[in-house]
């Protein structure tokens, strides 16, 4: 495992200069859903680019914020760094939906194994900051209830570790 966060850094940097720089200060009546699509279309491409070709991984790709249900990366893990417990907010239903409120509210470094879907804010009108990782739960011995949610972790709070796949 090569710990893989500071290309998901620059990345954060790099998404969210460019929204708050220049998608954001459009005119009112450009910036609709469909804007958000395209920059959406625009961050996939730049994850390719500064993530992913870094690492050599050719074959995969991020999933766009529009898809319902995103594709975990294979290969890429988010680990929570607080050993007393991190913050965690889980999708409270199966299939996802907007509520992040699950009864498990903190999980610890060895609690769970959390692959990384995309990074997520609530409001993507307004300004992003791009705060929190969104990981799917694949495993978790003391929460098997939480096996298969989304779930959110800010970004202060946790590393990002690669695996390459297949190899």
């Amino acid at each position: 495992m090569e710990d893989v966060t500071r290309y998901f850094d620059n990345y954060r940097e790099c998404m969210r200069h460019l929204w708050n720089t220049y998608y954001r200060s459009l005119p009112e009546t450009c910036r609709e859903w469909d804007l958000n699509d395209e920059f959406e279309d625009v961050a996939v491409a730049i994850f390719s680019s500064i993530v992913l070709r870094p690492l050599g991984v050719f074959d995969q790709k991020l999933s766009a914020k529009y898809l319902a249900e995103p594709l975990p990366l294979p290969g890429f893990t988010v680990v929570p760094i607080l050993g007393h417990g991190t913050p965690i907010m889980i999708n409270r239903d199966l299939p996802r939906s907007g509520y992040w409120d699950h009864p498990v509210t903190s999980i610890k470094p060895r609690d769970a194994e959390l692959n990384f879907l995309r990074y997520f804010d609530f409001d993507v009108q307004n300004y992003r900051e791009f705060r929190y990782l969104e990981v799917s739960v694949c495993k978790s011995e003391p929460y098997p209830e939480i096996i298969g949610r989304a779930a959110l972790i800010e970004v202060e709070y946790a590393r990002v570790n690669f695996a390459k796949t297949g190899a």
